[in-house]
């Protein structure tokens, strides 16, 4: 299957959602516009073109339309056909990734409370032309029809968020359509062990033991789904935990380096150096000078006067 791939946050912007019928002979128009058009069938068929491509979209399916892209209705409807469609925008164009390729176990780095950034790793998958899972699907677009329809103040978050329920259970539908192999479901049992277990020293025969497979082919497995060998794996979690630590407490170097499990506090900032392009001691030192900015502008900001005066010439 074919997905399209967005960056997020932010999330792709509602702009509009309808229901319609059409009638045998009702044919779509030909049109260019700047907004993503996502259609559901849920009775009869839609014959459009997008491009150079034919789809054939009957009930059941799901074609996203692109913006930017001309798209046609090639054929007339032959039958009463029954359609949901939401129109929604995003600031950067999707990429085209196939389903088997989505790095479902990718590690993403988290977020900690000196973060004043949203992270850049994030991604969003729809599929492009798919059968889907009408009963879960059509009473979202349902929603989002009939909260459009009487649009106000008190209701305009929960189309919004509707929307969100929406992208997700279609990206859940998109991950669902096939059945993991053997090495996928091999991958995640390693990373759950290791999400237990990362604190503790590496030892590979303690994996073996524990998924019944030789190391070497279970980093192979690990390395194929996310994209990290086990002790990758396991150093990510150690260094993501150190960050907190640096931020959050003033532990030395040595303390936070025994807490993630990292022996010798040497090793832990080669690791932390050539991972993030500075020792712990300078990441610690970056953070204390972000809040020491931080205060003098709120500082700043309450010692300037208030002008009570009203003003003139208007």
């Amino acid at each position: 299957m074919l997905c399209l791939e967005f960056a997020i946050p932010p999330l792709p912007q509602f702009v509009t959602a309808g229901y319609a019928v059409w009638k045998p002979g009702d044919q779509h128009f030909a049109r260019t516009f700047g907004v993503y058009d996502l259609l559901l069938v849920t009775r009869g068929t839609l014959y459009m073109t997008e491009g150079q491509t034919e789809y054939e979209v009957s009930a059941g399916k799901l074609l996203v339309l692109e913006a930017g892209q001309r798209h046609f209705g090639h054929q007339a409807c032959l039958e009463h056909t029954e359609i949901y469609w939401v129109h929604f925008i995003h600031g950067s164009p999707a990429s085209y990734i196939s389903q088997k390729d989505i790095p479902w176990s990718a590690l993403l780095s988290k977020g900690t409370v000196e973060d004043v950034e949203p992270s850049t790793q994030q991604r969003m998958y729809l599929p492009k032309f798919a059968s889907v899972d009408v009963q879960t699907v059509e009473p979202m677009l349902r929603g989002l029809n009939d909260i459009h329809n009487r649009l106000n103040g008190e209701n305009a978050l929960k189309l919004h968020l509707l929307l969100a329920e929406l992208f997700a259970a279609l990206q859940a539908d998109c991950a669902r359509t096939t059945e993991p192999e053997p090495s996928s479901r091999l991958a995640q049992a390693a990373a759950a062990y290791l999400n237990e277990h990362w604190r503790e020293p590496f030892e590979r025969a303690a994996l073996e033991e524990k998924l019944h497979f030789q190391a070497s082919y279970i980093a192979r497995c690990m390395r194929k789904h996310i994209g990290k060998t086990p002790l990758q794996y396991v150093l990510h979690l150690r260094l993501e935990e150190a960050k907190k630590l640096l931020g959050g407490t003033v532990l030395s170097i040595s303390e936070i380096a025994e807490r993630v499990g990292i022996r010798d506090s040497n090793y832990m900032t080669r690791l932390f150096t050539a991972k993030l392009g500075m020792s712990p001691g300078a990441y610690r030192q970056m953070l204390r000078q972000r809040k020491e900015e931080e205060g003098e502008g709120t500082a700043l900001l309450l010692k300037m006067p208030i002008d009570n005066e009203k003003p003139t010439g208007l």
